[in-house]
């Protein structure tokens, strides 16, 4: 008779995670980290324009991510759509004012659309952050150059 309560007790719990785990895998599946990491892969292939379009389906399903939003503005800036691409920057880094790729990214928007003293800006805060020897840093100020 022991045998028998824990049949049960093995089968009466398979049903509750059976159930509760089908809605599960699709949101592991489908994280942030996920979804940028398909989407980076648009981005190496310069396919910018889909990696744009895929992010703003990941901007609709998780908004208010300054990753999302930092990608956003640099296929935006890609397709020189840079009034767009100023704007998911600035988003980035109001929701985080640290995020050392949007302000790399915004300072080489800054310096395409001659904004040069904003640029430079960024690359004090860059500097600031995380030195001159990160590669943001060491990015933004090869994109200034000598200008």
């Amino acid at each position: 008779s022991l045998s028998v309560p824990v049949a049960q007790a093995v089968y009466t719990p398979e049903p509750e995670p059976t159930a509760a785990a089908t809605p599960m895998p699709t949101a592991e599946t489908k994280s942030v980290e996920s979804e940028l990491s398909r989407v980076a892969a648009m981005v190496s292939r310069k396919d910018f324009k889909g990696a744009r379009a895929e992010l703003m389906l990941v901007n609709q399903e998780f908004p208010n991510n300054a990753d999302v939003n930092n990608l956003l503005g640099y296929t935006s800036r890609k397709l020189k759509q840079y009034a767009a691409s100023a704007s998911y920057y600035a988003k980035a880094l109001r929701i985080d004012p640290e995020h050392l790729d949007a302000l790399e990214y915004q300072g080489e928007l800054f310096v395409t659309t001659k904004k040069l003293p904003m640029a430079k800006k960024n690359l004090n805060k860059l500097e600031k952050l995380c030195g001159i020897g990160c590669p943001q840093y060491q990015d933004l100020k090869k994109a200034i150059g000598a200008r």
